[in-house]
């Protein structure tokens, strides 16, 4: 069985090989999608950037050029009409080089990017600096980045993602009420309250509780359990991206955040590895970050490869 802490020697000599670039994305069945009818991959936002940060940290690592390739398929955030026929979604948000007409495109394993998410600040420091040294926003991004600095810096804000819709398929929620408790305990402290949410419902209930006092970007969201990036009357791929991207910025530029165990949350340590946080998670989810976190320090501290 591969390891993602142990490369081939044949794979190695590949990777290495005259004119190769490493390609990082998402095919066949890599990352344990069910399947890809007709050829759409229906992986989250933040599963995808995840992995590429992870793809470019591993290239990083070997020395190797790389490209993020996501446009061989069609995902919840291709909107290639708009984008005068580039289907690669991550163009849409970050700046890259185009890949050079000689070159030969080496495309990542899953074990070698898979989005596993390790709950340990030293490890999402480096995560952080693959981020900082090899991400560059598109200039529209930017400036409603910039925008949302200005927007934040202005308050005291406790922050909260509330991950709902499909995710209980990943991974058992907590209830609503521990997350509430959590919220209550702190909220007296901070002049606003900011909530990153995919449900609509979440929201309206927040909204009432909360009143005034509750800020959150007027994006779309869903109800139900069909995810947002899962459904298929939504056209708009691109907002959709843009708008996870930026409800996960926000969230990195508040004072203290309330996180569930998803990929945007987690991503938000990604992009402020210093922020104080708290994680509300069920027992069952709590074991799975547990059992991935001790896999981790067993193979840094070299008792198994993982």
């Amino acid at each position: 069985m591969a390891k993602r802490s142990y490369i081939k020697k044949d794979r190695l000599e590949l990777l290495n090989s005259e004119n190769s670039i490493y390609g990082i994305t998402c095919y066949q069945s890599e990352y344990y999608c069910k399947d890809h009818k007709n050829e759409r991959c229906k992986r989250g936002f933040f599963s995808l950037f995840l992995q590429a940060v992870y793809g470019i940290q591993f290239a990083n690592n070997l020395g190797l050029p790389y490209y993020v390739d996501f446009g061989n398929l069609n995902y919840s955030y291709s909107e290639e009409e708009r984008f005068e026929g580039n289907k690669n979604f991550w163009d849409y948000y970050f700046c890259q080089q185009v890949i050079p007409a000689n070159s030969r495109v080496i495309y990542n394993s899953r074990f070698e990017t898979y989005p596993l998410k390790i709950w340990d600040r030293g490890f999402i420091r480096q995560l952080n600096q693959t981020v900082i040294s090899n991400l560059k926003f598109k200039d529209d991004i930017l400036k409603a980045i910039d925008e949302l600095k200005v927007r934040f810096s202005a308050e005291k804000i406790l922050g909260i993602h509330i991950r709902k819709t499909d995710h209980f398929n990943e991974v058992e929620p907590a209830k609503d009420t521990s997350i509430l408790r959590k919220v209550d305990e702190k909220i007296r402290a901070f002049d606003k309250l900011f909530l990153a949410t995919d449900d609509q419902e979440i929201l309206r209930l927040f909204q009432k509780k909360y009143g005034e006092k509750l800020i959150f970007n007027p994006f779309y969201r869903s109800s139900g359990v069909v995810a947002i990036h899962g459904s298929e009357k939504n056209s708009n791929g691109f907002q959709l991206g843009k708008e996870a991207l930026l409800d996960c910025l926000s969230l990195s530029f508040c004072n203290h955040v309330i996180l569930s165990p998803s990929n945007l949350s987690y991503c938000v340590l990604v992009f402020n590895p210093e922020l104080k946080y708290e994680l509300v998670e069920s027992r069952t989810a709590k074991w799975h970050r547990l059992k991935t976190l001790g896999a981790y320090f067993l193979n840094k501290w070299g008792i198994r490869k993982w």
